[in-house]
């Protein structure tokens, strides 16, 4: 049997303005896979998870 299994998955869609520029695409594109926003992303949904005692016991994975 496994030891954890998964209960909820959460998807994050991000969108951007169909007019904007190659360049401001590609500069969007580098902060999102950079690993600063997704330090930052999973520490605020880590922050949250901690203001709640009942979810102790979940573990959080985030991925691309």
């Amino acid at each position: 049997m496994p030891a954890t299994v998964v209960l909820d998955e959460v998807h994050l869609t991000l969108r951007i303005p169909a007019a904007l520029s190659d360049g401001e695409v590609r500069a969007i594109r580098r902060v999102l896979a950079g690993k600063a926003f997704t330090d930052a992303v999973r520490r605020a949904v880590l922050v949250e998870m901690n203001k709640r005692p009942v979810l102790k016991p979940v573990r959080v994975a985030l991925t691309r």
